[in-house]
């Protein structure tokens, strides 16, 4: 038995279809996530891999086919913090409590000081967004989506904008956040670091539904035309040619 088979899947997708207007974005898409799983989706723009976040989080609804999330909570990073710049770190962080739950302030306040630890940032309770730099307000943005102790965290290019040493301390909050606390990430990229630093697996989309899967260890080696393009920041077209020459050499 896989590795696969003896955890529980918390995420699958059935035969997934999405059109916006006239475009088809989602075509037939199936695929699974299982608890505590780093997995990292990757693919060209416009191949609807931000799309697949918003019906996870049930922003939208497919067309037809079937979405299983097997979560009370989910938590969401976006591309940007989207931080209020007239609050604190503390009041950012606490507002969901507030807003969705009956906890006493004494709460609140101890489950917020909890998250920053998490991602690094305890002592900046009383800190506005502007007072911090980039990649501080992106760690604040995945403390509030902490807060709340989601099962499952969806990231939306979270090392956009980041310098490599600020994206490099997010990549290990995400891995510490799997390994400490038992948090399913899934996680959309096109930073080819990201994918090797810290997924357990990779899906990648063409044209609406998954091209290719595979380990990250898969992912480093495998000669084939995705993988290929995405490694070495080449064209799918250039690295078919270099896969035919490949297998060619090989018979």
């Amino acid at each position: 038995m896989s590795e696969n088979e003896k955890q529980e899947k918390v995420v699958y997708f059935e035969n997934v279809y999405l059109t916006f207007g006239s475009k088809k974005v989602l075509k037939d898409l199936s695929f699974e996530i299982y608890s505590n799983e780093i997995v990292c989706i990757a693919g060209p723009s416009g191949s609807g891999k931000s799309t697949i976040l918003k019906l996870i989080s049930k922003l939208i609804s497919p067309d037809s086919g079937t979405i299983t999330v097997k979560a009370q909570r989910l938590g969401m990073a976006f591309q940007y913090p989207a931080l209020f710049n007239s609050m604190t770190i503390w009041e950012n962080v606490a507002l969901a409590l507030q807003e969705t739950t009956n906890l006493s302030h004494e709460e609140i306040d101890t489950r917020v000081k909890e998250v920053l630890k998490t991602v690094g940032l305890e002592n900046t309770e009383i800190m506005y967004p502007e007072e911090l730099s980039g990649g501080m307000q992106k760690r604040v943005s995945i403390a509030r989506a902490l807060v709340l102790k989601p099962e499952i965290m969806l990231y939306d290019e979270p090392s956009t904008g980041l310098d490599p040493a600020t994206a490099s301390k997010l990549e290990s909050d995400m891995v510490k956040l799997r390994d400490e606390i038992g948090v399913t990430s899934i996680i959309v990229t096109h930073d080819v670091n990201t994918i090797e630093h810290i997924s357990d697996r990779i899906l990648i989309l063409d044209d609406g539904h998954v091209v290719w899967e595979g380990t990250n260890e898969e992912f480093m080696t495998d000669k084939s035309p995705y993988p290929c393009s995405f490694r070495e920041r080449m064209s799918i077209e250039a690295c078919e040619i270099r896969y035919k020459n490949y297998i060619s050499k090989k018979k």
